[in-house]
């Protein structure tokens, strides 16, 4: 378009300089080229600037450039026809100017340029009129350019023209180009090509907003207006930190290289949870020139994500539970339910282990039988609720004075047994000492009445004689009856 009204300037130009009437009308014939390509031109850029280029098909086209071509060929052969000019006059006294008369296809083309060029200014002040404020500067700057020639016409062939025989619709042309620079140079004419709302981004139900590459608010549609309570003429130009309740929860997300895409929480409207898409905008690899964000409610589906979350933990407390339960039932498997020792099943199971890894490592291992004395007397006496609460009592000692390692296990009645790994002789004496005292020392009260138990302690070590699990219980035993025939509330070892 550009180069078309430079033709025809620089003609209408040369054709002004001219002295000789032949040449005058040979540059006039030039500059008609110019003059009738030129709004075309212009009407294709309105098209393509407004996003109505899908207007245009072949045939169409072909249609637009025939009368240019007919007034142009008429142009060139006027000499044959005189239908665009007539005739010719000196002008007035003083200049080199040339009045031109004018034929019947003069007024056709002339009816056509007029045509043209108000259709483009029509097309671009309806744009200006719906687009946002950004790219209203832009429009009316084009809309400038675009009057101007049309003025320039209007004077010339109305015979207002204050310079008789000039042509002053190229002169006009100035005030286009300097319109287009301006818009070019200072509002960034090229930069970012407007985008028609009816036909893009209002078509989308989730809110979406375009931000320029200074962080302005460019674009938004209706969806986003009512997700975030505003209004279009209100915030295009400003800076979207001014405008959006939720830019500082996007603002880190922002890359001039990669989509993102996550999360957010959001209270407004009943909406809770937003899924914002974050797309760099490009017209070529090295140009960049915005963001688009894309707002998406995903209210529902987190709400049943977190209600989903809920039934898993409840699920997972609920296992827990099982798990839990599982324990208790496979602890209380093994364990006796009056004093909370292991039970005399579990102890089958783990004194032929421990007899194994004793053997194995080469290390002794101690056992001790256990028996409270006169317990028949205690029951007799007091009852059996008072001889099951020394029973527990002896129960609590032994287990609170033994190893992490050790074993104490209920044997059964009054009697209890205890496996303590990596235990020798002499130190199963000292520790079996021990417990005869702490027994001794303590009391069982029972409805206010005192009850002194007294136990006595048979010890076996191996490897002093005994190899297998019913050796050594064996060998326990021996050792506490030994203890119980000389006086009981003692210990006694036994040596094989």
């Amino acid at each position: 378009m550009f180069l078309a009204i430079s033709w025809w300037s620089i003609s209408a130009g040369f054709e002004a300089a001219a002295i000789e009437q032949s040449l005058k009308i040979n540059w006039s014939k030039a500059a008609y080229v110019g003059a009738y390509i030129s709004p075309p031109l212009f009407l294709l850029f309105a098209s393509f600037y407004t996003n109505r280029k899908f207007v245009f098909t072949p045939l169409r086209l072909l249609a637009l450039l025939i009368i240019p071509i007919m007034i142009i060929s008429m142009a060139l052969s006027n000499e044959m026809h005189g239908l665009i000019w007539s005739d010719f006059a000196p002008g007035p006294p003083g200049t080199n100017s040339l009045i031109y008369q004018h034929g019947l296809f003069f007024w056709i083309g002339i009816a056509y340029i007029f045509t043209i060029i108000f259709i483009s200014s029509l097309t671009l002040f309806v744009f200006s009129v719906k687009s946002q404020k950004l790219y209203k500067h832009q429009n009316r700057l084009v809309i400038l350019a675009s009057i101007a020639p049309i003025a320039g016409s209007i004077l010339y062939v109305s015979g207002l023209n204050p310079f008789p025989g000039f042509d002053l619709t190229p002169s006009s042309f100035l005030i286009t180009g300097i319109a287009l620079l301006v818009a070019i140079s200072r509002q960034k004419f090229l930069d970012i090509i407007p985008i028609s709302h009816e036909l893009l981004i209002n078509q989308f139900d989730d809110a979406v907003i375009v931000m320029d590459k200074n962080l302005r608010i460019i674009d938004l549609n209706v969806a986003a207006e009512s997700m975030f309570l505003i209004e279009r003429d209100a915030v295009i130009g400003k800076s979207a930190k001014e405008v959006l309740v939720v830019w500082r929860k996007i603002n880190k997300s922002l890359a001039r290289e990669d989509r993102s895409k996550f999360e957010i929480p959001f209270n407004s409207e009943g909406v809770e949870f937003l899924q914002v898409t974050v797309s760099p905008l490009r017209n070529s690899p090295s140009k960049f020139l915005g963001w688009i964000f894309v707002f998406e409610d995903i209210t529902r589906r987190k709400n049943a994500e977190i209600n989903l979350q809920r039934v898993n933990t409840k699920l997972e407390n609920q296992l827990e539970q099982n798990r839990a339960l599982q324990r208790k039932l496979k602890e209380q498997a093994i364990r006796d339910s009056l004093t909370g020792t292991y039970n005399r099943s579990y102890l089958g199971t783990t004194l032929k282990r421990e007899i194994a890894r004793a053997v194995r490592k080469s290390h002794p291992l101690s056992v001790f039988m256990i028996d409270l004395d006169h317990f028949k007397d205690i029951n007799d006496t007091f009852g059996h609720a008072a001889g099951d609460l020394v029973i527990k009592s002896l129960g609590k000692i032994l287990m609170e004075a033994s190893r992490e390692c050790d074993y104490v296990c209920r044997f059964g009645g009054d009697e209890f047994f205890v496996v303590m790994p990596e235990m020798n002789t002499e130190n199963a004496l000292v520790r079996a000492e021990k417990w005869r005292g702490m027994i001794k020392a303590k009391h069982v009260i029972f409805r206010q009445k005192k009850i002194a138990p007294t136990i006595s302690i048979g010890i076996a070590t191996y490897p002093h004689g005994t190899f297998s699990a019913e050796d050594i219980v064996e060998a326990a035993d021996q050792a506490l009856y030994m203890a119980k025939e000389d006086g009981r509330n003692c210990v006694r070892v036994y040596d094989g």
